[in-house]
């Protein structure tokens, strides 16, 4: 599972969302357009993955080293960023 999915998947959880079309709604994106985050197909853009961090009262750092993780399979780039402990 990425960490897309299980942020996703928070969200569904905190807000008793039960059908992806929930989570889009409150996401403000199409029903498709999360059906391919969770399908793994696409990792989410930065204005919904901030939303994201926004409706799970998250730090902003931890969203983005999540979805840079998706993004992205190379360790040196974590390094540079100091977000080893995520990748």
């Amino acid at each position: 599972m990425t960490h897309t999915i299980e942020l996703l998947n928070q969200v569904k959880a905190k807000y008793s969302l039960t059908t992806d079309y929930q989570l889009s709604k409150i996401l403000g994106v199409s029903r498709a357009r999360v059906s391919n985050w969770m399908l793994g197909k696409n990792s989410m853009e930065w204005d919904v993955a901030f939303k994201v961090a926004d409706l799970l009262q998250i730090d902003d750092q931890n969203v983005v080293s999540c979805i840079l993780h998706d993004k992205y399979e190379n360790p040196r780039l974590f390094k540079a960023l100091n977000l080893e402990q995520h990748a």
